[in-house]
């Protein structure tokens, strides 16, 4: 029999803290998984090793046999990662992310926060760009990485892709638009409005170019651009909520202005309506210690984003979300 350093240091947490909810917390894993890990230790082992009382846990005998061993097995794990660490250069290194606007949004900003909490003297440089710029810039040494739509580089070669969880996108709107609360909308209606957003790419350019005030498609490069086509998601929030303009987001991203009433969800979803972003990076480099551990943060993030958006689409759609897919809700609108 072995145990996992990941179980051991679940252990510790949970003996630290007395209670599954503030140890879930600290491991950034949820109240359940963290519960199941101890329930399926405790079944492999053959014995209890927490007491659960009123008052929270305490460890048992064997509990506190398996932590007096388990914490110098944790100390001495550390002490090898951190020299490997140094010895990589990720503590003093520097790491340059190119970012498109809904990656930065939803899980770039907690992904750098989770990084630098671990390693403080990382230095670390995020720019927004469109994903040609960011490919321009990867290829051309002054990007480590990039998280952005990757749809239109499945065959450039030079590239490695790695494909990111899908987050369903929602035409959102202030209240007191023309077309809030109202049922089985077409995209033609939709689109009479200005569009507010980013860039999307020439893969939608003819779906969106159908509306009258939506938008335009740009001739030389073939990508569709918004009436107000803008970088910042939250200033494109702000613009929403001031005029009759609908925003394209995903609902993990308007969820303070849904909870505070200051946008609604419009009723049309079509299958397109979801992000395709993820990492992008040079073929031939090697990517460094730092942006792997980047990399293993923001999938951290991108997991929870998921649930949360689970939940959320399940509160504001009720029987019309379908939380086993959040890029395919169950509504019925028409194309």
């Amino acid at each position: 029999m072995s145990l996992d350093i990941k179980l051991l240091r679940q252990m510790l947490s949970l003996a630290k803290h007395r209670n599954f909810a503030r140890a879930a917390e600290s491991l950034h894993i949820s109240q359940p998984a963290l519960s199941r890990s101890i329930s399926n230790l405790e079944e492999t082992l053959g014995v209890q090793l927490f007491d659960r009382t009123s008052g929270g846990v305490e460890p048992t005998a064997y509990g506190r046999l398996i932590l007096e061993r388990g914490r110098e097995i944790v100390a001495k794990e550390n002490e090898l990662q951190r020299e490997i660490r140094l010895m990589q250069g990720i503590e003093i290194g520097e790491l340059a992310i190119g970012a498109g606007p809904f990656p930065f949004e939803i899980s770039v900003g907690p992904a750098v926060s989770r990084l630098i909490a671990a390693y403080p003297k990382l230095q670390i440089r995020v720019e927004t760009a469109s994903p040609l710029a960011i490919v321009n810039r990867i290829l051309g040494g002054s990007f480590d990485l990039g998280v952005a739509d990757i749809r239109e580089w499945h065959d450039e070669q030079r590239l490695t892709l790695e494909a990111l969880p899908v987050h369903a996108g929602f035409f959102c709107c202030r209240p007191q638009h023309p077309l809030a609360g109202r049922r089985g909308l077409t995209l033609e209606e939709i689109l009479a409005y200005p569009l507010v957003g980013t860039v999307f790419p020439p893969a939608l350019a003819g779906i969106l170019a159908q509306g009258q005030a939506g938008g335009r498609i740009d001739q030389d490069t073939g990508h569709f651009l918004p009436a107000v086509t803008i970088d910042s998601m939250s200033l494109a929030r702000r613009i929403t909520m001031g005029c009759d303009a609908i925003l394209l987001m995903t609902i993990g991203a308007i969820e303070r202005e849904l909870l505070a009433g200051d946008l609604v969800i419009l009723d049309c979803h079509l299958p397109w309506m979801h992000t395709n972003y993820g990492f992008i990076s040079k073929r031939d480099r090697s990517l460094s210690a730092a942006a792997r551990e980047f990399m293993a943060r923001l999938r951290e993030v991108e997991a929870e984003t998921v649930e949360r958006e689970n939940a959320l689409l399940a509160t504001h759609l009720g029987s019309k979300a379908n939380p086993q897919n959040p890029a395919a809700p169950e509504t019925k609108t028409k194309s």
